[in-house]
């Protein structure tokens, strides 16, 4: 009966043991899963902060492009309004053209220096 009893005993130890080699060697995979994967999710986070302050960056670019268009824009649609002025024309007509009305005598002064 020891004998038997040894035995199984014995037996019992060995598949205690096998079945701690199981787990062991299960969990050991689930944690080297586990580590690649929180290694790609930083992988991933990183490049994609990278390209996050990237597009931030041409961001600013674009907004700045953006207001110095706007501000042409307004300096055009005011150039529009003016080339619609008769006033305006004849203006320009006579300072760079140096054309005058019938009877109009125009006179051209140096410009005058700050010195």
């Amino acid at each position: 009966m020891d004998k038997t009893y040894i035995k199984q005993r014995e037996q019992e130890l060995e598949i205690q043991a096998k079945k701690r080699r199981g787990l062991i060697r299960r969990l050991s995979a689930l944690a080297i899963i586990a580590f690649t994967l929180g290694c790609i999710g930083l992988v991933t986070i990183y490049s994609q902060a990278g390209a996050l302050e990237a597009k931030r960056e041409e961001k600013l670019v674009l907004d700045e492009q953006l207001r110095q268009l706007k501000m042409e824009e307004q300096r055009l649609h005011q150039d529009i309004k003016n080339y619609n002025d008769l006033d305006y024309i004849a203006e320009i007509a006579r300072r760079d053209y140096y054309l005058s009305k019938p009877g109009e005598t125009l006179f051209k002064l140096p410009e005058s220096s700050s010195d």
